[in-house]
């Protein structure tokens, strides 16, 4: 993380804004970002900075990106300003969310840059992302996997230099654009920015000629791959960007080689748009983390065409223990009572996640999901959520079940703090929740079991829309050394039990 503070104030970022979640939480608070009620918020407060002449840093977690994806999109042609950054935290395992996602993907989608570096060239990349965002006026997406982000081993680069673009004073946002239509804006993009963004990932690569076979490696893998490729005597060619990718330079390294192995990770993004390689797709690679092991083996096989077989799925049971609700949780009297009640129950990704195996709730789709799931329900089910999960994407789900008057019984898990992430502090909604639905209940946790089923089976037999908060602190301060072990999908730090 040194080598992305010290870019950041060499380029002269001003704005920085985050969402927490695993990986990204320590970096963000280590930077002193603004937190943000979601993701697409975050994004569209660093529009409006640079536009105004300001470089601006967004902090997400990979499933971040699918909530600010909208305007992410639409930013690619309507142009920005000052430079701006989409730094995503790719969670591999997954160890802190409930899916495995590669944010490479975005590329193709957005038609924007994707950048995708190990941890020594984390200097490199975030002044890159930064010169192409600011010389096109697009955002440009960085993306860091876990492993990157937790490296401690690499010390700043001695010698860096900033690019001469980024010395200048930062640019505001053009409106000349709109003399263009948005299918004229598109076209601007195909025929100038994409062209300039080939020429950029082009002269990114980093080719090591030794034999005939080779490996083609990006983001954390390539120090792997250095030094396998070392060891063997093999030749790499290593790529800052994953989008659009260098292709005249793994044309030509395809050429060169007999035998080609692509090295990436958690997809294979890169290996899926080439032809005649070895990888996960062949078998040589297995799916998740790659090991130095792994790719000798793969490198040793690599004459082999195909190497797939039958693929052992991970198991709740025979995965290591996690952790679980905490001792003396004020809520776990209510998720002791949920466990029993023969009725669909909707939860929400936050601390409602760990009660999964107890019983307590069935399903967890996202963080803010669980009213909308729950107001699908062929009958009058109940929807978990967290205060901060109501916040981020929840209250539209209570609007939308309120205007159409859904049956759905909303069980609110109030703690003020997203005690999942860090603990940090929540936007008090409960002013907006009495406007929109005076006849809510509070309920004080912890409370007795048999008031707490007696509450809910009222609202239960109430058609409409029931909505009941449940009031309490949390019992455990934060706790560093628990980062790795956290299960919900923006979690960084869960408690032990």
């Amino acid at each position: 993380m040194k080598q992305i503070h010290q870019a950041l104030r060499d380029v002269g970022v001003g704005y920085v804004a985050y969402v927490p979640g695993y990986p990204v939480t320590d970096l963000a608070q280590s930077l002193g970002a603004e937190i943000a009620v979601n993701e697409k918020v975050a994004f569209e407060c660093a529009l409006g900075a640079s536009a105004t002449g300001v470089r601006s840093l967004v902090i997400v977690k990979q499933l971040g990106m699918n909530i600010l994806a909208d305007p992410l999109v639409i930013s690619a042609t309507h142009t920005t300003g000052a430079g701006i950054v989409v730094l995503v935290g790719d969670d591999l395992g997954p160890r802190g969310s409930q899916v495995e996602m590669d944010s490479r993907y975005y590329g193709p989608l957005t038609e924007l840059p994707v950048l995708d570096p190990s941890a020594q060239d984390l200097y490199r990349a975030v002044t890159e992302a930064f010169r192409v965002s600011e010389e096109l006026s697009i955002p440009a997406i960085l993306r860091i996997t876990s492993d990157v982000l937790e490296d401690s081993s690499t010390e700043l680069a001695l010698g860096e230099n900033i690019p001469a673009y980024l010395q200048q004073t930062p640019r505001r946002f053009d409106r000349s654009i709109w003399d263009l239509t948005a299918k004229g804006r598109h076209q601007r993009h195909l025929v100038r920015v994409l062209p300039a963004l080939s020429e950029a990932s082009e002269s990114s690569t980093r080719i090591k000629l030794r034999g005939d076979t080779g490996v083609i490696a990006s983001g954390s893998v390539v120090p792997l791959a250095e030094a396998v490729c070392e060891e063997t005597g093999s030749s790499l060619l290593a790529t800052l960007y994953s989008h659009p990718l260098p292709m005249r330079a793994i044309e030509r390294f395809l050429r060169m080689h007999r035998l080609v192995l692509v090295a990436e990770g958690p997809a294979p993004f890169m290996e899926s748009h080439l032809k005649d390689v070895r990888g996960r797709l062949t078998g040589h690679l297995p799916y998740g983390s790659i090991k130095e092991k792994d790719l000798r083996t793969a490198i040793s096989l690599i004459h082999i065409s195909d190497l797939r077989g039958s693929m052992e799925m991970e198991t709740a049971a025979g995965r290591p223990a996690r952790r679980s609700i905490c001792q003396g949780c004020p809520f776990m009297p209510l998720y002791a009572v949920l466990s029993r009640m023969d009725l669909p129950i909707a939860g929400d990704a936050g601390c409602t996640i760990l009660s999964l195996r107890m019983g307590a709730v069935d399903m967890v789709y996202g963080l803010g999901s669980s009213i909308g799931v729950a107001s699908g329900f062929r009958e009058k089910g109940i929807a978990i959520v967290g205060d901060y999960a109501l916040a981020h994407t929840g209250l539209q789900g209570l609007i939308n079940a309120i205007w159409h008057r859904k049956n759905v019984l909303v069980g609110v898990i109030w703690n003020r703090v997203a005690a999942m992430t860090g603990f940090q502090e929540v936007f008090d909604l409960e002013p907006i929740l009495k406007a929109l639905a005076p006849w809510l209940r509070v309920v004080e946790m912890p409370a007795p079991e048999q008031e707490i089923e007696r509450i809910l089976r009222e609202e239960l037999r109430s058609p409409g829309v029931s909505l009941v908060i449940f009031k309490g602190r949390c019992s455990r301060s934060i706790s560093p050394q628990d980062a790795n072990e956290s299960t919900g999908e923006h979690d960084v730090y869960v408690h032990p039990s």
